[in-house]
């Protein structure tokens, strides 16, 4: 592989489940990195952000809005392009187990915040 996982674990930012893990080097796929704010066991970000940069690597392309089957068995994901420390990112947005997104009222903390700008700077 020949992109990194930044796994930023002292960067809680604004709510304590949120953090920001992200890729650097899909630039050279010239295709945005990705970001997941989620914080799951290093082993699962490391899986999602590893299995959807492969499929850049093999030729796949992901835009804003996207919705991405095959990452999850049960439930597809949306991109979301956000700033990430002064660079576009595409976020990841996970459904919660109900598979309610964000914009559901009934979505589950913290899937719920996912959406909410943060790590800008």
């Amino acid at each position: 592989m020949d992109w990194i996982i930044h796994y930023v674990i002292d960067d809680a930012g604004p709510f304590p489940h949120l953090h920001n893990a992200h890729t650097h080097g899909l630039e050279n796929y010239l295709h945005l990195n990705f970001q997941v704010v989620i914080n799951f066991p290093q082993e699962h970000i490391c899986y999602l952000l590893n299995t959807i940069a492969m499929r850049v690597k093999n030729g796949e392309t992901f835009h804003d809005g996207d919705m991405v089957s095959e990452l999850y068995t049960d439930c597809d994901i949306r991109l979301k392009k956000v700033r990430e420390t002064g660079r576009d990112v595409l976020r990841l947005i996970i459904p919660d187990k109900h598979n309610r997104f964000p914009e559901d009222p009934s979505c589950m903390a913290p899937y719920k915040y996912q959406e909410l700008n943060m790590f800008e700077e």
